[in-house]
């Protein structure tokens, strides 16, 4: 294995707790965050429901996510995937880390114009008939699903995109939930994503850039909420 892709930790699951741990020895830490509760999706929208905002159980995860970090980092940077949930995510996000109005880069490329996406509309064909999830399963088993880039590519690029963004000690990129699912599965730290375990909402995937050179992977449990789909 490459020294500088290390997994994090047996199964590839921390909490918030380690990734305070973590920041505390010195590491640097981006998350790349799942939004908060939304409303369901209406099949029909070929955008994702991309003006709904968060339900109010979803503006008080973000809120109670903010609290769980605040204070752990020198420096702290927020991006968000354009989508009005993950934006609020964001800024309710900072707020409950004592830094509201914190600056929150919009960046289509940590959403759904990622290096993950071959052809949004594709995506949104699997979506629409049902079929999400076996989709998922097959494009992170087989490395090609339609509509998306191949998995391997698209994880090295997408890593290297963000990382060439990110310059504060913590990063909290807002973005969805099959990028999160896509990338850790690609590293190596969680290969076994279902719809049973699938990253509820404010989970993240966490890239730890140690002291040492050294870089880490973890599927972060924000234990905020058991959703894993739309209310």
């Amino acid at each position: 294995m490459n020294p500088m892709k290390e997994i994090a930790a047996a199964g590839g699951e921390w909490t918030t707790d380690d990734v305070r741990a973590a920041l505390a020895r010195g590491a640097r830490v981006l998350l790349v965050v799942r939004h908060a509760e939304r409303p369901k999706i209406d099949y029909e929208d070929k955008t994702f429901g991309a003006a709904l905002p968060l339900t109010p159980a979803g503006e008080r995860m973000s809120e109670d996510f903010g609290r769980l970090l605040r204070g752990a980092a020198s420096s702290v940077q927020f991006r968000a995937s354009p989508l009005l949930r993950t934006v609020m995510t964001a800024r309710l996000v900072a707020r409950g880390m004592g830094l509201e109005g914190a600056d929150v880069v919009e960046d289509a490329t940590v959403g759904n114009s990622s290096a993950f996406v071959e052809s949004e509309l594709k995506i949104w064909e699997l979506f629409r008939d049902g079929s999400f999830f076996k989709g998922m399963a097959e494009y992170m088993t087989r490395g090609e699903q339609y509509g998306f880039a191949p998995l391997a590519g698209a994880a090295d690029a997408f890593e290297e995109r963000i990382l060439s963004v990110f310059t504060a000690q913590l990063g909290i990129f807002t973005s969805h939930d099959v990028y999160v699912a896509a990338f850790l599965h690609a590293r190596g730290a969680k290969t076994d994503f279902c719809k049973e375990n699938w990253p509820r909402f404010m989970d993240s995937a966490a890239i730890v850039l140690e002291p040492t050179g050294a870089r880490r992977y973890a599927l972060v449990r924000a234990g905020l909420s058991d959703l894993c789909t739309g209310v």
